[in-house]
């Protein structure tokens, strides 16, 4: 006998069908659906840095390339870097005639040091600052000036190829007394459009791919240092590949040409059902808030299992399995254990318009990648769970309950237990003599519960009622034993 306590023994299928446990699934109250992170469309809601927590719009972050102006990260180990205050006695200058300075106060200095490792921004020779925060030197990338060259070169190539593209469309579809785009029917041309949106013309896109140098290979290459197969290498001074690419404008091969790399920015972000456009988690806009305004997970709505023990599983062997059932939902929930090739196909209930609304809208925008492709992965025939046919109670959640010691012991063969709003059944495993030593000993069960719907109804809508939705389950009971 086993006991097992990991959340990945039990794996839910997921309405695309994958396998995930119930901790990284989501459930829609709208389209009744079990959801993953490959099924569910992710949104940026806000950029955030997580030492200091200032918190930025969208376009502030996109001009300061995603990166923190106060805060830096340690360059060999890229643990946050700590500023640290000392006091520094003014030198005199024989050139202004100070030859004492026992009357001058010591100055306050700043500079920024790793409490992991030590590093500290005096072994590269950064000189220290007179403020904490802020005025820290910044690094010049010497090839900034081709960088940008090469951006704009791509940029002039994407938006000429868009414009012949536009004219193409337009002159296949182009009929008398028809306008295809706005600019057709009010004569704005496509020039005046972009400096109103303050987007760069065609001739500016033109004169930058006419201007554009492309580089050129060189036959010549710098040669290699004398000593540089018999010199000794020293490890601690050469950096890793790591804060090598930590870098990348300048992938220092030195470490004492290692400086402080401000610190990328954090992000709050919001997942939406691809299927009904509905949100599934939206965090709060504070990122020093760590609640949720919308957080529907599959672990609050879909009926948790566990395996609390399992006899080894042998080929044409009948062995016994525990199971605890879980109601995590406030309301009574009946549930039923049941074969997954018994579960009845869903019906699809898509929105539509009205047509005479259908007529008047123009849909132009493309909509196929928010689809989702549903499928049925490849169940074990191997072993079946032998499910009883009868219906099971679950009482609603109550945390106070949870404290108390009013286990009730069944004497049936099927319920061991009741507590609150758990149950634990005994169940029996048959395995078919094809099973070979040791393979997966995987088995797949279906669930089939109430759910009442807490979503308030659109106008003119009939009241929602107690929903019967299905869900699979495969349980790992490890190997096929001898």
């Amino acid at each position: 006998m086993a006991y097992l306590t990991q959340p990945d023994y039990v794996k839910y299928v997921c309405s695309c069908g994958q396998l995930k446990p119930i901790t990284n699934l989501y459930f829609c109250r709208h389209c009744l659906k079990i959801r993953c992170g490959f099924c569910i469309c992710h949104e940026v809601d806000s950029h955030y840095c997580a030492n200091c927590l200032e918190n930025m719009p969208s376009s502030e972050a996109r001009l300061k390339k995603n990166r923190c102006s106060s805060c830096f990260d340690c360059p060999s180990c890229f643990h946050t870097l700590s500023t640290r205050a000392t006091l520094v006695q003014p030198r005199p200058d024989p050139a202004a005639g100070d030859a004492k300075v026992e009357n001058k106060q010591a100055k306050k200095m700043y500079y920024l040091s790793c409490f992991n490792c030590r590093w500290s921004s005096r072994d590269v020779g950064i000189p220290d600052q007179p403020v904490a925060s802020g005025g820290w030197p910044e690094r010049v990338n010497p090839h900034a000036a081709r960088v940008n060259q090469l951006l704009d070169f791509y940029k002039a190539i994407a938006q000429q190829e868009k414009q012949e593209k536009l004219d193409k469309e337009r002159k296949k579809f182009a009929i008398r007394g028809k306008y295809i785009t706005l600019t057709d029917k009010t004569g704005l041309t496509g020039a005046m459009a972009r400096n109103i949106a303050g987007l760069p013309s065609s001739e500016s896109s033109s004169l930058a791919i006419a201007n554009f140098v492309p580089s050129q290979a060189s036959a010549e290459v710098e040669a290699l240092p004398e000593d540089y197969y018999t010199k000794e290498v020293n490890l601690k001074q050469v950096t890793s590949m790591a804060q090598r690419l930590a870098a990348p404008e300048w992938q220092p091969t030195n470490a004492a040409r290692l400086h402080p790399l401000a610190r990328a920015l954090s992000v709050k972000r919001s997942q939406r059902c691809r299927n009904c456009d509905h949100n599934l988690t939206k965090p709060e806009y504070n990122p020093g808030s760590i609640k949720f305004k919308i957080e529907l997970l599959a672990y609050y709505h879909v009926p948790e299992v566990k395996i609390i023990s399992y006899e080894s599983v042998k080929a044409g062997a009948t062995t016994s399995l525990l199971l605890k059932l879980a109601n995590p939902t406030p309301h009574e929930m009946q549930l039923k254990l049941l074969q997954p090739q018994d579960v009845p196909p869903r019906e699809e209930t898509e929105p539509t318009l009205d047509k005479s609304l259908e007529k008047s809208l123009s849909f132009e925008k493309d909509t196929s990648w928010t689809k989702v492709i549903e499928r049925q992965p490849a169940l074990p025939t191997a072993s079946r769970v032998l499910a009883p046919d009868t219906s099971f109670t679950l009482a609603q959640r109550d945390d106070a309950a949870e404290y108390d010691d009013d286990t009730q012991h069944d004497t049936s063969d099927i319920i061991l237990w009741r507590k609150s709003n758990k149950l634990a059944l005994r169940l029996q495993v048959q395995t078919d003599d094809t099973a070979k030593p040791g393979e997966p000993a995987r088995v797949a069960v279906a669930l089939e519960y109430s759910y009442r719907n807490t979503v308030p109804p659109a106008a003119n809508a009939p009241p929602r009622t107690d929903h019967t939705l299905y869900t699979t389950l495969i349980l790992d009971l490890g190997v096929v034993a001898e």
